[in-house]
């Protein structure tokens, strides 16, 4: 690994090396899933892939690298983003008891609720830009504080800096899902996090083409529970995804520079249009927690802008996104940080899962739109959201 510590330095360098065989720069993909061990009764490092795999590793090193200068940072990657996530879940015991923040995305709610409740895993769900509240909630039996920042799909923020001062007073690690902060913006060791989860899908790849996830930890067992985690469930990140991560974020920095420039440029454009009901992005000056997102966030603000249209009839809704697919390159569809611009609608898809009253009690109306800007030009994206916001 080079030592130099700049981030974009690291995203091209960090973990890779020219092949010492054949001189190659590009990372050398190893798919074979089994290895000859040299000697009979030996521990070889390479055994078969689930366990271990040299493009893997590769990742592995480069993902820990890239949350920044912390000793001990470790990386484990998995097959999906919420598989690391029930990884880190799975690594606590029946009777222990997680705090969470209010939002978190819909796919670890259903989790929590339809999974590890049955392993006896209990959670709660509390205001986190309350420290009162997080402090009151606290149990003898919490073993971590879990938050999401920027939240799925409502963006809000939450200060790490104060959560850090509550773990640091009660002795309670916390976990960051960072997938909406990657660290080209937000380093969460920084701010005194165990761990961080990234859904690998999203920005970290960012080309719509891998599923994966990771879990980034400076705790020595939580880690060798992640890794038997690997080769026990088998939820690995195969060589080919791990081959594109790797030639993938090392674009990073540039796409989330330029998606955070357009998503500015839409949201303030959304803010002005009468048919908007309210609109949920952490640049905006008007968003509640602008000013922790401003010193928490560097080089912009992501992609992903949410919006609440005043209309909630579902036959107008659906005009509205006809009308925006008609007259633009924006894709409806799951999911974000892409090269195309995506519109989706969290009610029927990412929070799907959530009891209605629960998502309602979220924010997340029937009239709830999440865009993730793409590299498109942003006034062709515009000139979609204006023929839909006119049909209705």
């Amino acid at each position: 690994m080079v030592k130099n510590n700049n981030f974009d330095t690291l995203l091209v360098h960090a973990g890779e090396a020219p092949d010492p065989q054949s001189g190659a720069v590009a990372p050398i993909l190893v798919r074979s899933k089994t290895f000859a061990q040299a000697e009979f009764g030996g521990d070889p490092a390479y055994q078969y892939s689930r366990g271990r795999n040299p493009t893997r590793d590769k990742l592995e090193e480069k993902l820990a690298a890239l949350e920044g200068s912390h000793p001990g940072a470790m990386a484990s990657v998995f097959a999906s983003g919420i598989a690391a996530t029930a990884a880190f879940f799975l690594a606590l015991s029946p009777g222990d008891h997680v705090l969470c923040c209010q939002e978190i995305y819909g796919g670890t709610f259903r989790f929590l609720d339809q999974f590890a409740r049955r392993f006896g895993i209990t959670f709660d769900f509390v205001d986190f830009g309350d420290e009162e509240t997080i402090r009151r909630n606290i149990k003898p039996n919490t073993k971590y504080l879990f938050v999401e920042t920027p939240t799925n799909p409502s963006l809000h923020i939450i200060d790490l800096a104060l959560v850090d001062r509550i773990s640091k007073s009660t002795g309670i690690p916390y976990t960051v899902d960072a997938t909406f902060s990657p660290p080209c913006t937000t380093q969460a060791f920084d701010y005194g996090a165990e761990t961080i989860i990234h859904s690998l899908s999203k920005y970290i790849a960012g080309h719509n083409d891998i599923i994966g996830g990771a879990v980034i930890t400076k705790n020595k067992n939580l880690y060798a529970k992640l890794m038997f985690a690997q080769r026990t469930l088998g939820a690995i990140l195969s060589p080919d995804e791990c081959y594109r991560v790797l030639q993938e974020v090392k674009t990073l920095s540039l796409r989330w520079n330029r998606v955070s420039e357009s998503a500015l440029i839409v949201a303030q454009f959304l803010e002005q249009q009468p048919a908007i009901k309210k609109v949920f992005y952490p640049g905006l000056v008007s968003h509640p927690s602008h000013a922790i997102a401003a010193a928490q966030m560097k080089n912009g603000f992501g992609g992903v802008v949410s919006f609440e249209l005043n209309e909630n009839k579902f036959d107008n809704l659906k005009k509205f996104v006809d009308t925006v697919r008609a007259n633009s390159p924006i894709v409806y569809a799951e999911s974000l940080a892409s090269p195309e611009t995506i519109i989706a609608y969290p009610a029927l898809m990412s929070h799907k899962s959530l009891p209605r009253d629960v998502r309602l009690s979220l924010g997340i109306s029937d009239s709830f739109f999440r865009l993730s800007l793409g590299f498109e030009d942003s006034q062709d994206i515009i000139a979609g959201l204006k023929a839909g916001l006119a049909a209705i």
